[in-house]
C-alpha cells in the first residue's frame, strides 16, 4: 500500500514540472519561480500544522537531537533545482532527465544498504539489481528510443566542459535521492513529518528570498498576480509540499530504493498520459507501444523491489 502511496505522489513531478515552467512565462527568472514555489509550499505546510496543531518550531531539545545534515535538505533541494536549470542547457533534454535519473537510482541503494543518513538498512540483494534493471530499461523504452529523432531532442551546447556536465548531472541526482533520507531522519528526529517538512521549506524559502532580494529580482513576483494566467500554475508549490511529507513519512518505512523506484514509475506514467492528450501545455505526442513496454517492465520492477 506505501508504495502505491509513492507511485501516486510521483504523478506530482509532472505536474509540479508543467506548473513552474507556466509560472516561469508569467515572471521570468528561474529564481523567481523557486521562491515563489518555495513559499506556496511553507505557506501550505505552516497552515497544514496550525490546523493539526503541531508546532512550527522544534524545541531545544529536538534541535540537539538532530544531526548537523538533518536542517540541509531544503538548501540542497534548492542546489538540486538550479543545477537542473544549468544541465538542460548544456546538455540537452535527454540527458538532463536520464543521468540524474541514473544517480538518483543508484545512491537509492546505496543509502538502503548502508543504512545512510539514519534510514532503515536494507542490504542490496538480486531481487533489487534486477528491479533496478528493469526500472532502467522502461526508462530507455520511455525516454530515450522515442527521442533518437534528433529533431525531437533540445541539442546541447557547443564546446564546454561536457564530461564535467555529465558527472554534475550523476552527482545531483544522488544528492536528490539524499534529499528523501534527509527528510525522513528529521522526521523521525521531530517525530512528525508535517513538522519536518515545515521546518526544511521554511529555512529553504529563507535562503532563496535573500538570495533574490540581493539580486534584485523580487520585484518580478507581480507577474505571478497578472490576469490571464492559468490558476493551476500554483501548484508547483502545493506539490512540492506534498512532496516533501512524503519523503519525511514514507522513506524511514520502505527504504529509499523502494520509494524512488515507485516515485519515477509514477513519474513516468503520468508525463506519458500528459503528453498523449496534451494537458496543462504539454506538448502532444503519441504515445508508443514501446513507451507502453516500457511502463510494463517499471512495474514489474517497483514490485520486485519489495521481494
Amino acid at each position: 500500500m506505501l508504495v502505491i502511496i509513492a507511485m501516486l505522489m510521483g504523478m506530482l513531478f509532472p505536474v509540479q514540472t508543467a506548473a513552474n515552467a507556466r509560472m516561469r512565462a508569467s515572471v521570468g527568472p528561474a529564481l523567481v519561480v523557486t521562491l515563489i514555489s518555495f513559499s506556496v509550499s511553507t505557506v501550505l505546510l505552516c497552515g497544514v500544522s496550525l490546523v493539526c496543531r503541531i508546532p512550527i518550531v522544534p524545541t531545544t531539545a529536538q534541535i540537539t537531537a538532530v544531526p548537523w545534515w538533518g536542517w540541509t535538505g531544503g538548501i540542497i533541494a534548492l542546489f538540486t533545482i538550479t543545477v537542473a536549470i544549468y544541465l538542460f542547457k548544456a546538455l540537452g533534454q535527454l540527458q538532463t532527465i536520464i543521468l540524474p535519473l541514473l544517480g538518483q537510482l543508484l545512491f537509492s541503494l546505496v543509502i538502503d544498504h548502508f543504512g545512510l543518513f539514519g534510514s532503515a538498512h536494507i542490504p542490496l540483494s538480486t531481487p533489487r539489481i534486477a528491479a533496478m534493471c528493469l526500472l532502467i530499461s522502461g526508462v530507455i523504452l520511455i525516454v530515450v528510443i522515442p527521442n533518437l529523432d534528433k529533431s525531437k531532442v533540445v541539442q546541447p551546447t557547443t564546446g564546454g566542459h561536457i564530461l564535467l556536465w555529465q558527472i554534475t548531472g550523476i552527482v545531483a541526482g544522488c544528492l536528490m535521492a539524499s534529499i528523501g533520507a534527509i527528510y525522513g531522519k528529521l522526521g523521525v528526529c521531530l517525530d512528525s513529518a508535517v513538522q519536518a517538512s515545515t521546518v526544511s521549506f521554511l529555512i529553504a524559502t529563507a535562503v532563496i528570498a535573500i538570495v533574490c532580494i540581493g539580486n534584485g529580482k523580487t520585484r518580478r513576483v507581480h507577474g505571478a498576480f497578472g490576469k490571464g494566467n492559468p490558476w493551476w500554475m500554483w501548484l508547483g508549490g502545493v506539490c512540492g509540499a506534498i512532496s516533501v511529507f512524503g519523503n519525511a513519512w514514507l522513506i524511514p518505512q520502505i527504504g529509499a530504493g523502494a520509494f524512488f523506484m515507485a516515485l519515477l514509475l509514477g513519474q513516468m506514467t503520468l508525463s506519458l498520459m500528459m503528453e498523449g492528450r496534451g494537458w496543462m501545455g504539454a506538448m502532444k505526442r503519441k504515445i508508443t507501444p514501446v513507451q507502453f513496454i516500457g511502463i510494463a517492465l517499471m512495474i514489474v520492477g517497483v514490485a520486485m523491489i519489495r521481494l
